[in-house]
């Protein structure tokens, strides 16, 4: 199956160099793939609800007995991240909650408390109880997200991206990646025309580096401002929806931008 392989080669080739990089060798890769092949034995093809045997999963994956049983005695797995903590819904907030955007949709600068009205600690507020509105002011303030005049804080970014921080970084590449995959991997899953998830994108080749660059900021503008009306949208939603039992889902929209030279990789088809 020539097709199925160059793909997974393509996607494998950026994880590799990511390990490489790290100084994570083949065999720690092997392990994680092992775990990976038993995970998806397990979740993905069960018979009847019942517990896969060792046998149906070497069956299934070509994983040895030995290695099945070792890893299910492993210790119980952290649960994966789906978010990067309060920071992300904050300034998501800002950008969307009523009272706290002028009428061009910017964010306001905002006092931290006032006894009326909008403010930084309201807002806050609105988005966890759990964490003091200092804490968040001096982590935003630190990842150089927002600026301070005097008690008036100003927003200046339109979405936390980690930088900087290794484990946040890491986590944005797992659930972002992750989720792409999902959503491809049930599309190509799913029977002829009946894919369930919207997965597009657009490609050019033997294009000028100023076409590249007129390119990526024309995608840039736009992509930030469909994601920033989808944004207000899903955060209306999920405040409609608050304390109903059937609130459960998560909804992950995503969007990127890759450039290259056709030396330096894989030629795709031209177009």
């Amino acid at each position: 199956m020539p097709v199925i392989e160059d793909s997974f080669r393509r996607v494998l080739r950026p994880l590799a160099r990511l390990m490489i990089a790290r100084g994570n060798r083949f065999g720690w890769a092997s392990d994680r793939l092992k775990e990976a092949f038993l995970d998806a034995a397990e979740a993905a093809f069960p018979i009847d609800g019942k517990r896969l045997t060792d046998s149906r999963i070497s069956l299934l994956t070509g994983l040895q007995r030995k290695d099945i049983k070792a890893l299910r005695n492993r210790g119980p797995d952290a649960t994966p991240a789906t978010g990067q903590g309060p920071l992300p819904r904050i300034v998501a907030a800002w950008h969307s909650a009523p009272g706290y955007q002028g009428n061009d949709g910017q964010p306001f600068p905002l006092p931290r408390s006032v006894q009326d009205g909008p403010s930084f600690e309201t807002l806050v507020a609105q988005v966890s109880r759990d964490i003091h509105p200092r804490t968040v002011l001096d982590e935003l303030h630190r990842q150089h997200l927002v600026q301070l005049d005097g008690d008036t804080v100003i927003l200046t970014t339109n979405a936390v991206i980690p930088a900087g921080d290794d484990t946040a970084m890491l986590g944005y590449l797992g659930a972002n990646l992750g989720d792409h995959a999902e959503a491809t991997v049930d599309n190509l899953s799913a029977p002829p025309g009946s894919a369930p998830f919207f997965e597009r994108a657009v490609h050019y080749n033997r294009l000028t580096p100023t076409a590249l660059d007129e390119l990526e900021a024309f995608a840039r503008r736009e992509q930030s401002a469909t994601l920033a009306r989808i944004n207000v949208r899903a955060l209306d939603l999920q405040r409609s929806g608050a304390g109903d039992p059937d609130a459960t889902g998560r909804f992950r929209c995503g969007a990127f931008i890759y450039r290259a030279d056709l030396t330096d990789g894989p030629r795709e088809t031209d177009k």
